[in-house]
């Protein structure tokens, strides 16, 4: 049987490794050219702010619109620019390709994780088996839906996976010697925080990862002090890393909204910008102990129990299973007087990865239970698998049947998501819009609940936009100051007013414009068309005498 034990990645001769190698190398290429075959990517949070946020970053909108793109107006751009300068210099496919490349290198730290902990294997196997593992790993049905979209949860993850892959690359040096750990094992331990933490900074779900890789160290670690120390320098490194990536954006925040996380968690800093609420979004969390023992299982039934769309994909719950019936195996073996197998040497660093996991785990199933978050997770969840496997009390050859059956189930098993692709058009992101007559007095407002804000970009840049009713904000909310400073501006306005909105959302009307005093002529609404949505309607609004201002 392999070792699990813990050695760093080097090159290896022979054809099988010469192929694996050669594999790992054109292997985003192919990730590309599937990202294409797949369609373009035009999901909720594209058209909501993921374009929108880089746009307004980038040509320094800055307090010009108020709330456009509802809550996530107020999120993080640094993770959104690349994709729009893309956007902006190449055709709608090569960008696409390149989305779907990059998301491709994560075979990169999988395979690596995989190489580390099959050093027992003699290379060529130990290559192949690898390979596999890696691939495997990438192609689950959470991760193909998100091929080439904008959701980076397959983007953060080669932050979180090559975090992984630098401990166990380390695992003589962060583990080996005497109990107290020297300067190269804080190096290490803190050049993985670091990635992890660069992780959570530009984007903030994923934090689950930096908790379980850094407390894993506390349970996993040898002698008290090194545990602590390990523990100690990982989160040093990922509050650096948070400080790299999204530290500007925090201080941005609290100056503007004295809260560094607006609007969540707004009930503890209590900014008088939003409303003393979490603004958490905690409808996929299961409601009590028994469901969220169950809920890979029950999420495998109904997906919609983690997300908005229909996907399957099996790797999560039987890494879960198998992670559950580790220690009991394990204690079953221990009174059963099996001494450990002797060719795993090196238990710790598959333990280490197997707590983390766990852990993870655990922080996202009580923060989020989102599935979108839980990504990286999908694509690691075959090496735990296996790491699992291969430390039960059991004879080689039966563990190897268990680990190459189990992983046979969750490849063939698997059901994409789809998070709305359309036909590929020349640009990613292209709006047609009226004739606007006065654009330098003009303001346009925006209600109801569709994702509207990607079509700014389209109007002239003089022009602000306030959502005067979204999912974030109600007119209702009289004490918050969003709702104050675009009262006061529109009672202050003097030129044309126009309101964007659905078709399906003229209800706004009756509901919403009359806080303001306003009432649109929809029957003299225009059409604005864009590549990645139905049309929507621009409709001119007048003033009324009746006012119900939340100001």
């Amino acid at each position: 049987m392999p070792p699990l034990t813990a050695a760093p990645m080097r090159p290896t001769t022979g054809p099988v490794a010469r192929f694996a190698l050669l594999s790992l190398a054109l292997f985003p290429l192919l990730a590309g050219l599937l990202s294409l075959a797949l369609g373009q990517d035009a999901n909720w949070d594209l058209r909501n702010y993921h374009w929108y946020n880089a746009y307004a970053w980038w040509t320094g909108r800055g307090d010009l619109d108020v709330a456009p793109a509802q809550v996530a107006t107020f999120y993080n751009p640094t993770l959104d620019l690349p994709f729009y300068l893309l956007a902006q210099a190449l055709p709608a496919r090569a960008v696409g390709f390149l989305m779907g490349a990059v998301q491709g290198l994560n075979v990169l730290p999988l395979f690596g994780l995989s190489w580390a902990l099959l050093a027992g294997l003699e290379p060529t196997r130990r290559s192949a088996a690898a390979l596999a593992l890696a691939l495997i790993g990438f192609f689950g049905g959470g991760q193909l839906g998100l091929l080439g979209t904008t959701f980076y949860d397959n983007v953060i993850s080669l932050f979180v996976l090559g975090s992984a892959w630098v401990v166990l690359a380390r695992a003589a040096v962060i583990w080996g010697g005497p109990s107290a750990v020297s300067g190269p094992a804080f190096a290490a331990v803190a050049l993985a925080g670091l990635l992890v933490g660069s992780a959570v900074g530009l984007k903030q779900p994923t934090l689950p990862y930096a908790v379980g890789l850094c407390f894993a160290f506390l349970v996993v670690g040898g002698g008290f002090w090194r545990r602590v120390l390990l523990s100690f320098f990982f989160g040093l490194g990922v509050i650096a890393g948070m400080a790299l990536f999204s530290g500007h954006w925090m201080w941005h925040l609290w100056t503007e909204y004295r809260n560094p996380l607006f609007p969540y968690f707004n009930h503890i800093f209590k900014s008088p910008w939003g409303v003393p609420e979490a603004y958490r979004d905690d409808k996929f969390i299961p409601p009590g102990l028994i469901q969220a023992l169950l809920f890979p299982f029950a999420w495998v039934l109904n997906p919609k129990l983690v997300g908005e769309i229909l996907f399957r994909d099996l790797r999560v719950p039987v890494a879960y299973v198998v992670l559950l019936a580790t220690p009991l195996l394990l204690l079953w073996g221990r009174i059963k007087g099996r001494r450990p197998d002797p060719a795993l040497p090196a238990r710790r660093p598959a333990l280490y990865l197997l707590v983390a996991g766990a852990l993870t785990y655990l922080v996202w199933l009580k923060l989020f239970s989102i599935y979108r978050y839980l990504i990286p997770l999908e694509m690691l969840a075959p090496v735990l698998i296996v790491a699992a496997v291969m430390l039960w009390p059991l004879p080689g050859k039966a563990r190897t049947a268990i680990a190459l059956t189990l992983l046979l189930l969750v490849s063939v098993t698997i059901r994409p998501g789809n998070w709305h692709r359309i036909d590929w058009t020349d640009r990613f992101v292209a709006v047609d819009i009226p004739p606007i007559p006065d654009p330098d007095h003009t303001i346009i407002l925006q209600t109801g609940y569709a994702p509207t804000a990607f079509l700014i970009s389209g109007f002239p840049p003089q022009i602000p936009f306030y959502r005067i009713h979204s999912y974030f904000i109600h007119p209702d909310q009289k004490d918050i100051l969003l709702n104050r400073r675009m009262a006061e501006r529109i009672a202050a306005h003097q030129g044309d007013i126009y309101v964007l909105l659905a078709h399906w959302e003229e209800w706004t009307d009756q509901h919403i414009l009359p806080y303001y005093g306003l009432k649109a002529d929809l029957m003299a609404c225009k059409p604005v068309t864009s590549t990645l949505d139905e049309p929507m309607k621009l409709c001119p609004v007048r003033r009324e005498t009746r006012t119900l201002s939340p100001g």
